[in-house]
């Protein structure tokens, strides 16, 4: 049975396949169509997804659609937004401000949840262009519609592995619910809880984001970076009753403040914020949101864990769980045995949940799986770097042993990119597009962000040699599984700490890929020729990226990134091309 999922038109619109239960492609629009998050119809991806694997529409006998909500849903939708603003946010802003319910009223409704539903509308257009296009191209099998966090549900709970799990989806929307709690129990995922939208951990930590100058729904990572600069007790007081977890029901409680400083106050500026928050550095203000998220997230899913006592296994997906200093709170609960985080958490994951609801429901034979990899991207087009071979008159390297040529280039500092095979599925970088350098020098995550462009404060992340695992991180077994896809953190060694001291951030974390040479054997081999050569069993693994600009799928893109990024080396597919030895092509592409 072959089901292709979509999801069009909310941050991050991509497609699947999944075929007899197994997870074949999976791509995001915005790595064709090169606009970050991009919420354009999937058309490319789906064409992409197509090609790549050889099929034709025809072939197809589930279209599964996440966030296809129709008229009812759009109506459902309308009703949940009405009835947390009217019954509970705007009389709670009413009270504390004391200004007019009418005043209020509008405000609301014109600046907040009047384009929420404006937006669910032109979601339901785009996605029904998507279908007609399908149908053009001669898809005649059914057509079925999952909401957005039952998607997220499935795709937290199906590859997880688990047999039984709570599952938790936390995010900033779905336009019926700001998060949900699941159950996964035998291959049957049921929801157990709604949090209202009004009510969201995602909009809270967005806030926050946007309170300091950065850009909401792609910056939150910085906010995390800067929290392990700050001290959370400082603003401690104020922040921890702006969100937080009721006692007396199974809800946040979110201040209206959060909702009205969303639009009133924005920039890095201390004047251009609230007056509450001038009298803090924005370390101690991100720090101080950190905790007070993670206490309520953390609180919530020790709630569930105590009322299903058999169950120890938690699986994560939405947004909120990009998250990884979160993840590890969860993770190092009594509580729990092992956590699963979605790789791709936050909506690039929609349409393999759909997907996989599809399959669940379709087949009837509904199992929890592991997958080994998730480099289900596009891969490299061989035409296409001949063309490109030609143009600019590229200059390889005959490297007989090209992983450990790389690692020769490692050891001796040089900064080397990896474009090759698949692209990988989600937010990170596993190594098909990859940068990687040495883990030794504390300064790289200042002077190679400045060559990308970049303005980060979270440091590099490792790739280690899953062997090695122990050396390196505290606990470092527990929920391996997740590591292998860069979605968790752990506190690090003392030897990690002293000799690999770029990928350790200043609290003494580390948010680590773990790699087999079953995952990947050309990656595993660079990691493992260059602990031959150091004695170090890492690297800096960052994205072959620019900044703001989504990772690299092309060749084309890669040697584009590769010329701009002043980088050292490049392995195209199979083959090394040295800076040194590349002036034609820098002299042309610098043109």
């Amino acid at each position: 049975m072959k089901i292709l999922g979509i999801h069009a038109n909310t941050y991050e619109s991509g497609c699947c396949l999944v075929v007899d239960g197994q997870l074949r492609h999976a791509v995001s629009q915005e790595r064709l169509d090169r606009r970050k998050m991009s919420r354009s119809r999937p058309i490319e991806a789906i064409e992409t997804m197509l090609g790549t694997e050889g099929i034709e529409p025809s072939q197809i006998d589930v279209l599964a659609i996440s966030d296809d909500i129709g008229f009812r849903g759009y109506q459902q939708s309308r009703r949940a937004m009405k009835k947390s603003l009217l019954c509970e946010t705007l009389p709670a802003a009413r009270k504390h401000y004391g200004l007019s319910l009418l005043k209020l009223l509008r405000f609301y409704w014109r600046h907040r949840f009047g384009k929420s539903l404006q937006f669910s509308h032109k979601r339901q257009v785009q996605m029904d262009r998507v279908k007609a296009h399908l149908h053009k191209r001669g898809f005649k099998g059914k057509v079925e519609s999952y909401e957005h966090g039952f998607s997220h549900a499935a795709s937290g709970y199906y590859p997880s592995g688990f047999d039984d799990a709570l599952i938790f989806v936390m995010e900033g929307s779905s336009f019926i619910n700001a998060s949900s709690v699941y159950l996964g129990k035998a291959g049957r995922v049921e929801k157990i809880l709604d949090i209202p939208m009004t009510h969201s951990a995602g909009k809270f930590y967005s806030t926050i984001t946007r309170l300091l100058g950065f850009v909401p729904n792609r910056h939150e990572g910085k906010i995390t970076g800067l929290a392990a600069m700050g001290d959370s007790s400082v603003a401690r007081p104020l922040v921890s009753k702006l969100f937080y977890l009721k006692d007396d029901a199974d809800d946040f409680y979110v201040d209206p403040r959060i909702h009205l400083w969303w639009w009133d106050y924005r920039g890095e500026s201390p004047k251009r914020l609230p007056p509450e928050l001038r009298a803090y550095s924005r370390e101690d203000l991100a720090a101080a949101w950190q905790e007070a998220m993670e206490n309520a997230v953390v609180g919530l899913v020790r709630r569930f864990l105590g009322r299903y006592p058999g169950i120890r296994n938690v699986a994560l997906a939405g947004g909120v769980h990009g998250n990884v200093k979160l993840n590890q709170r969860i993770n190092e609960l009594d509580e729990v045995d092992e956590i699963y985080v979605h790789p791709g958490m936050g909506d690039c994951g929609q349409p393999v949940g759909a997907a996989l609801a599809g399959w669940a429901k379709n087949t009837q034979t509904s199992r929890a799986f592991r997958h080994d990899d998730v480099y289900l991207g596009p891969g490299l087009d061989a035409a296409e770097i001949l063309q490109l071979t030609e143009q600019y008159e590229l200059v390889f390297e005959d490297a007989e042993d090209l992983p450990d040529r790389v690692a020769e280039l490692l050891a001796d500092n040089k900064v080397v990119a990896i474009c090759r095979g698949r692209m990988e599925y989600g937010p990170r970088a596993l190594g098909n597009r990859s940068i990687l350098y040495s883990p030794t020098d504390a300064s790289v995550n200042d002077w190679l962000n400045q060559q990308l462009k970049r303005t980060e404060f979270m440091p590099f992340a490792p790739v280690t040699l899953i062997e090695e695992i122990d050396k390196c991180y505290i606990n470092a077994h527990k929920s391996q599984y997740a590591a292998g896809f860069m979605t968790i953190c752990y506190n690090c060694t003392e030897f990690m700490k002293r000799t690999q001291p770029a990928v350790v951030h200043v609290d003494s974390t580390a948010r680590p890929q773990y790699i087999s040479r079953h995952q990947n054997p050309f990656y595993y081999d660079i990691v493992a020729r260059f602990r031959d050569r150091t004695g170090l069993p890492s690297l800096v693994n960052t994205s072959f990226n620019m900044h703001e600009e989504p990772i690299v799928c092309t060749p084309t893109e890669a040697l584009q990134a590769f010329v701009a990024s002043n980088l050292d080396a490049l392995v195209l597919e199979d083959e090394l091309l040295l800076r040194d030895s590349n002036s034609t092509l820098l002299n042309k592409m610098i043109r």
